[in-house]
């Protein structure tokens, strides 16, 4: 394990629990390293793999390197099979069964509060429209953000 990996094995190891209890298709965690530093970047795609880059260098994590690592603590998430949610990308409406995207939201928040400062985290899920996937991104202290196509749409203050 490099140093690198070594001293970010809890955020990838976090970024994987996420992804694969939620459903995502991608999950991205973007570390606040402070004013000075640019942010450290950790990317999970569908396929399984996970990237790790910090200060411009990429590195591929081989998920066996961090398989032992215990991810932060996050809340109760059930993956949620691409026919159970729909999207309009022209009213931005979002449907879900009760509670998914509360649940969904809480997870992605819950893993960029994890990791502090101005931390941000997304999760990309599929759709019953195919090529229609939606995004949430979420930072601490800000309002949960959803992507459909290429319009935002946020959430309420506090919400979840």
């Amino acid at each position: 394990m490099s140093e690198t990996v070594g001293r970010h094995a809890v955020a990838l190891a976090s970024v994987v629990e996420l992804a694969q209890r939620a459903g995502a298709q991608r999950v991205v965690l973007l570390i606040d390293e402070g004013d000075q530093a640019q942010a450290t970047m950790i990317e999970w795609a569908g396929d399984g793999a996970l990237e790790l880059t910090e200060e411009g260098i990429t590195e591929p994590v081989a998920a066996a390197t961090i398989a032992q690592v215990p991810p932060t603590e996050l809340p109760d998430v059930m993956p949620v099979p691409p026919s159970a949610l729909s999207v309009d990308e022209q009213t931005g409406e979002l449907a879900a069964p009760l509670g998914v995207l509360a649940a969904l939201a809480g997870a992605v928040l819950a893993l960029a509060a994890a990791f502090g400062g101005r931390s941000v985290a997304t999760a990309e899920f599929a759709t019953r429209e195919p090529d229609q996937p939606f995004m949430l991104a979420a930072r601490p202290g800000e309002a949960v953000v959803a992507q459909i196509g290429g319009e935002t749409f946020a959430f309420p203050e506090g919400w979840p």
